[in-house]
């Protein structure tokens, strides 16, 4: 006559362990303001924040930075990240990129031009935005990532540098041993899918 209440107690008993199952979504995370900012050297810099919108909930809350190393004191690329989740945990990133550049003339050439890489027959894009702050379009000279964009900056005259910072894949965008020429450029790029190779551009 006992089975039965045996039977009932180990029921009870795993029905305490079954886990809740919840479908994997992630909140909204909408930058306050632009996701490139330009600044010159010495000047202040608050950021805008951003706003975080709870697909579980609905709550909007506003956030900080999780991380930023912006330094207004020193020409160069800076990258601010916001990362935020939502009721479940599961977690969304953004980013915003401030760009920092020199408060006089470089006294080089301005680089802006179209630059075709030969080895591919594909064309990077390069537009000066502001003084030793320059917009370069499809910086792999690839036929994959034609719009990917990153900036270069000018530290000093004809010293570029272009620091990881965001892009349209998954990861982070940088540029290494980038020297201009009056005939183009070369430089090597360190992205997901892309060689490490030297590559040649002719303006």
């Amino acid at each position: 006559m006992s089975l039965p209440l045996l039977l009932l107690g180990a029921c009870e008993k795993e029905t305490d362990n079954v886990s809740k199952i919840v479908k994997v979504t992630f909140p909204g995370v909408a930058l306050n303001g632009s996701d490139i900012i330009i600044l010159k050297a010495g000047d202040n810099y608050t950021d805008a924040g951003a706003k975080l919108t709870d697909d579980i909930s609905g709550a909007i809350t506003d956030i900080q930075p999780t991380t930023s190393n912006v330094n207004t004191a020193a020409v160069g690329l800076y990258v601010v990240n916001f990362l935020a989740a939502n009721a479940n945990g599961f977690e969304t990133s953004v980013s915003r990129t401030v760009v920092v550049g020199p408060t006089t003339a470089t006294g080089t050439p301005d680089r802006s031009g179209n630059y075709l890489r030969a080895a591919t027959g594909v064309t990077c894009f390069i537009t000066k935005v502001a003084e030793g702050i320059y917009k370069v379009v499809n910086p792999g000279g690839a036929g994959v990532g034609v719009n990917t964009i990153v900036y270069f900056v000018e530290t000093a005259p004809n010293v570029f540098v272009c620091p990881p910072q965001p892009f349209n894949e998954p990861g982070l965008f940088s540029v290494i041993n980038i020297k201009f020429t009056d005939t183009g450029a070369s430089w090597n790029v360190s992205a997901p899918g892309y060689g490490t190779a030297l590559r040649t551009f002719a303006k």
